[in-house]
């Protein structure tokens, strides 16, 4: 059953209302254009197919907060981006890539929970909804989630060199070779999710609700359809599959070991540096401090990146597998695992925000330009910000010198 989203993809777990244990009760039906099933819902599991409250809320109120904040903000650091030519870094070319890859995500994977939500009371269920937008929902998905694990070790490695190997960072993380490897990235993702597209189907599947009070469920539709990779999961072609999900889970994971062990080798080397920058000057310290908030900003990001993925991961590996968790302790854990999941895609922009004077200068200048003495980054500024902005000029230079 899938869990976690209606997306039967790396980011969400499998699209499968046939357990293992439910399998011997479940028969295939008639064969027609699509693959049909019959499933019988004990009260047990029932849960797993109707709409909770929580869900409700889930749905109509938390959603539609996280996917506009989400939109609005990775939306706004792209459009940061492009207008503000000083922001056009090494390592803000990865965040942008971070911000597409998020904005992506949420184009995919949240808009189809209000239409299923809309068209049936039971949950998850395709039955309004076309093929092409199952395969392409499950692909967006899929590409966003991998893609943002990849950025974040792309940004990790890159400050990593800037500060601990300045001067191989000057020769190999360039500007065009940081619009290279994003362009990479995207390609591979996509090459390697061409499966979604290419296996994923509608299976119908007749419900038999509980005998028990069954006029409480005559409201309900005698028929579902899921969007999936294979169903059941006891087919052997599923083994495929599952081997191409946990491989997917387990690189999203390996970012946790990947960035912990370079922070922390470029912590240590900050505070070398700290100790040396006083024989350098101002300067040197001012330069010292500007890179010490740039890792601050990204080690947040990171964190709450890691935080926020690993439950949804760990809950995709349990079902892939089959570890099946009590009903009750499954859905809290999932709902909390889907609104942390959501959230990390929309908290990017707001950590920038709080974290980076630099941010904060760029989206003032971007959407406050038009106020009369505002003074932008790109060097335009009234009279009496002039003599301040100038005075900065050395420790701007030397910033950009080291994040170029």
């Amino acid at each position: 059953m899938n869990w976690t989203s209606p997306s039967p993809s790396s980011s969400a777990l499998i699209e499968d209302a046939l357990t293992s244990d439910e399998i011997a009760n479940s028969t295939l039906g008639a064969m027609d254009d699509q693959p049909q099933f019959v499933q019988t819902i004990t009260l047990e599991v029932l849960q797993l197919y109707i709409y909770s409250y929580v869900d409700k809320l889930l749905v109509t109120v938390a959603m539609p907060i996280i996917f506009i904040i989400g939109v609005i903000g990775n939306t706004s650091v792209i459009v940061v981006f492009f207008r503000i030519k000083t922001m056009r870094t090494v390592t803000n070319h990865y965040l942008i890539n971070l911000a597409i890859a998020d904005l992506l995500f949420f184009l995919s994977a949240v808009p189809q929970f209000w239409i299923l939500y809309a068209s049936s009371p039971v949950f998850a269920d395709y039955k309004n909804i076309s093929l092409p937008y199952c395969k392409f929902s499950m692909f967006g998905t899929d590409v966003g989630i991998i893609v943002s694990g990849l950025t974040v070790i792309l940004v990790t490695l890159e400050r990593y060199v800037a500060i601990c190997w300045p001067h191989k960072f000057k020769q190999l993380s360039t500007r065009p070779r940081a619009i290279l490897v994003c362009g990479l990235i995207w390609l591979f993702t996509s090459l390697y999710k061409i499966p979604t597209l290419v296996f994923s189907n509608l299976y119908t599947i007749t419900l038999i609700w509980p005998e028990t009070n069954i006029t409480k469920y005559e409201e309900y539709p005698r028929t579902k359809v899921e969007c999936s990779y294979c169903l059941p999961r006891a087919h052997k072609p599923c083994d495929r599959f599952r081997f191409s999900l946990t491989v997917d889970q387990f690189l999203l994971l390996m970012v946790i070991p990947v960035t912990m062990v370079l922070y922390t080798l470029i912590v240590l080397q900050l505070q070398r540096l700290t100790k040396t920058s006083s024989l350098r000057g101002s300067a040197g310290s001012s330069s010292t401090r500007m890179k010490k908030q740039v890792v601050r900003m990204l080690i947040v990001t990171i964190t709450v990146y890691i935080i926020c993925i690993t439950p949804f991961r760990l809950l995709n590996l349990f079902d892939i597998y089959q570890y099946m968790l009590p009903a009750n302790i499954t859905w809290v854990l999932v709902n909390t695992a889907r609104i942390m999941m959501y959230t990390n895609s929309a908290v990017n922009p707001i950590i920038y925000n709080i974290m980076s004077d630099r941010y904060r200068h760029a989206f003032r200048d971007t959407f406050l330009c038009c106020i009369p003495g505002y003074m932008n980054v790109n060097g335009e500024a009234s009279s009496d910000r002039k003599s301040k902005y100038t005075n900065n000029a050395s420790t701007r230079f030397e910033y950009e010198r080291s994040t170029r």
